[in-house]
């Protein structure tokens, strides 16, 4: 060999040392996961539970108005019979103006019908009140009030709240939990 063509082995054992260690990490990450195999025998796995809002048609409604313009009490009790809601009743409220949406008055009994409401007339305010011996929710419309959702677009705050309503007719239980 001449003095020019002489090879140096440094570079190359640095190559493979490097190589080696990279291949020993990624061994190591492999055998180390904390996600199960995916051929693994699968667990049982329950389901998160939703919130589940009852039907329109089980909430029984009276609606107030605590504005000075006339005839929105009315066409929202219109508006919310259209949706399937029981409305009662519909009048003045005597109780001032109130200067939101809404304010959807409940006794503890009945917070689940105040919540789908709530649904249908976003950004009204839930006040809990003193139990009655009615199982109806009040509305008092406010300043803010403009029109009651339609039932899409209750649905897709709802599904985006992860809420859901029941069903229209009882279902039968199953288990998320079968063959476990």
């Amino acid at each position: 060999m001449t003095a020019g063509t002489a090879r140096r082995p440094l570079p190359a054992l640095v190559f493979l040392l490097a190589l080696t260690l990279l291949t020993a990490l990624v061994w190591w990450r492999v055998l180390h996961r904390s996600s199960p195999h995916p051929l693994s025998s699968p667990k049982c796995v329950t389901r998160s539970t939703q919130a589940v809002l009852p039907q329109p048609a089980t909430v029984t409604v009276t609606v107030l108005n605590s504005t000075q313009r006339a005839g929105i009490a009315k066409a929202a009790a219109a508006s919310l019979t259209k949706l399937g809601f029981s409305v009662v009743s519909y009048g003045n409220d005597g109780h001032g103006v109130i200067a939101g949406v809404a304010e959807i008055r409940y006794a503890p009994a009945n917070q689940a019908a105040a919540m789908l409401l709530s649904y249908y007339l976003p950004g009204a305010k839930l006040v809990t009140v003193a139990a009655t011996s009615t199982a109806e929710v009040t509305i008092s419309l406010g300043m803010q009030y403009k029109a009651v959702a339609t039932a899409a677009a209750a649905r897709a705050a709802m599904t985006a709240a992860h809420i859901s309503a029941a069903p229209s007719t009882p279902a039968t239980a199953t288990s998320s939990a079968a063959g476990c």
